[in-house]
């Protein structure tokens, strides 16, 4: 019995180790889980993103909640700003990066006051015929209620319409590792 007893303990301290060391791998599993957003420097966030109803370039009401079960990247500009202009060439990119995934969407939404604004800035800037949806909050300072006076801002909203990540300020969209962020977080969030 003293055999039986010696295995039963040592089985029972391996067991112990085994679990021991797969509980420690959980802070390295989430840092590698969230690597692939870590040179965007976004915060991480969980609160509920503010809804709103905005007008898509057809002069249709769209919101938020229209875009539920899907990860929105949702980009606040205008177009008299400066920032915001050398950035929307990249959240174009992102977008056709990201074409081919039905659980992704990009939505620029102007605050801009006139309509016809955003529509010259988009022809002058050849992106008229974008993925990127185009919103415009007929001068409503949508943003503000998100929780900054700046722009431009992205803020990633998942499917249940929780804010998960901000980036405030113009961030390279166009990269590929932007995309794969995006995708990464948009499979992560799907499975939980």
């Amino acid at each position: 019995m003293t055999g039986t007893a010696a295995r039963f303990v040592a089985l029972a301290l391996a067991g112990g180790l085994v679990f021991a060391f797969a509980w420690s791998l959980g802070p390295a599993a989430r840092l590698q889980r969230d690597a692939a957003c870590r040179p965007l420097e976004p915060r991480t966030e969980d609160r509920p993103a503010p809804s709103f109803v905005a007008k898509d370039l057809d002069g249709r009401d769209v919101s938020l909640e229209d875009l539920r079960g899907k990860l929105v990247v949702l980009n606040f500009w205008a177009t008299w700003c400066e920032p915001c202009a050398q950035e929307w060439p990249q959240l174009h990119r992102l977008a056709e990066r990201l074409a081919d995934r039905d659980d992704v969407v990009v939505v620029a939404l102007s605050v801009d006051d006139e309509l016809d604004d955003v529509t010259a800035f988009l022809d002058r800037m050849a992106l008229s015929d974008t993925k990127v949806r185009v919103w415009w909050a007929a001068g409503q300072p949508i943003h503000r209620t998100y929780g900054s006076p700046k722009l431009p801002d992205t803020y990633v909203i998942d499917g249940g319409g929780r804010i998960r990540q901000v980036y405030v300020n113009v961030r390279d969209w166009g990269r590929a590792e932007a995309a794969r962020c995006v995708a990464t977080l948009a499979d992560r969030l799907a499975g939980e």
